[in-house]
């Protein structure tokens, strides 16, 4: 995993350092990288509108399906099993491949753009291997560092920019030049947000002056998060009365949110502060997409397809038979 994670890091990385190169700001330039990101994974989503209004259309044959089995028992629920499975195929329908792909595609930029966020000074600034090492080097050489620091290769680069105040003074300058310094010293400047340095860890605000800012990323990394929940929630309730019944709804709603607190709150801010432009722009496409693909709209667009498609069938099968007729004559 760490192998994969590291892989994805480097376009990513790349990419924010373009943004980064040309704004000037690394936080605009998080938030310019998740907007195209979102942008591109875009048509997936609409595929996911159109899947949804469709399983809607499907909906009402279900619970025919259902309810001719119901209080059947065990035999009853593969019955119902075994049917709804065969009307999904003969309508062409599959409910998992929908929501598969913008998992995985939604995994794959996960784990990237973590990759290259944990490694600004490498993926982003892409500095050589000599001067990450030498940074290395006198990172570990600091007073106060704790006593797994060196095992710590994950988070280094976000603890080098941490102490990179101190580091300064011990720096090999043949291998680290001034202009690396400042350079390094100019990311760190735009490295902040609310006041808060995003190497810093939201579950170590305790006892710090920044401490109101800090526990406000994973507050509003779950906040963004409920929104689309609520929202989808809400939306199913009103399409699919059914899942109403279902306990399981509620809990699934609230699971996205949790997700995204503990995330914002055991990884640095900078992880956090991601999160919550992420979450935000999903919310904003997903009031987007609801708007633009209306369920009905699309529901009567797959049924006038559907009946062009049918009719098309019956006139082919009755100018084969007539042909056959004539061939007899």
């Amino acid at each position: 995993m760490t192998i994969l994670r590291d892989f994805l890091a480097v376009p990513f990385g790349w990419a924010l350092g373009v943004f980064y190169n040309l704004t000037g700001n690394y936080l605009l330039s998080l938030v310019i990288i998740t907007l195209v990101l979102k942008l591109l994974l875009l048509p997936l989503g609409i595929k996911q509108q159109k899947g949804a209004a469709k399983q809607m259309r499907l909906q009402a044959k279900v619970n025919k399906i259902r309810a001719k089995y119901a209080g059947a028992g065990r035999e009853g629920q593969m019955k119902i099993s075994e049917e709804t499975q065969e009307l999904y195929r003969r309508e062409g329908f599959n409910p998992a491949s929908a929501g598969c792909a913008p998992m995985i595609l939604q995994l794959v930029v996960m784990m990237g753009l973590y990759g290259a966020i944990y490694s600004p000074i490498s993926k982003v600034l892409m500095f050589k291997d000599a001067v990450i090492e030498e940074l290395t080097r006198v990172y570990l050489a600091l007073p106060g560092l704790p006593e797994n620091a060196a095992k710590d290769t994950y988070r280094m680069e976000l603890n080098i920019l941490n102490r990179f105040s101190d580091i300064i003074p011990n720096l090999d300058t043949s291998v680290v030049s001034q202009e690396t310094v400042e350079k390094i010293q100019s990311f760190i400047s735009h490295f902040t947000i609310f006041g808060v340095n995003l190497t810093e860890l939201p579950k170590n605000f305790k006892g710090r002056d920044d401490a109101a800012a800090l526990i406000l990323i994973p507050v509003l990394a779950g906040v963004s998060a409920m929104l689309t929940a609520v929202y989808s929630y809400v939306k199913q309730r009103k399409t699919n009365p059914e899942t109403a019944k279902n306990p399981a709804m509620g809990c699934m709603m609230l699971f996205s949110p949790a997700l995204s607190v503990y995330f914002a709150y055991s990884l640095p801010a900078g992880v956090g502060f991601y999160w919550i432009i992420s979450n935000i722009l999903a919310f904003i496409q997903t009031i987007a997409l609801a708007v633009a693909i209306k369920p009905e709209k699309v529901i009567a667009g797959q049924m006038i397809d559907e009946t062009v498609e049918r009719r098309s069938r019956e006139a082919s099968i009755k100018k084969r038979v007539a042909f056959s007729k004539e061939k007899k004559e």
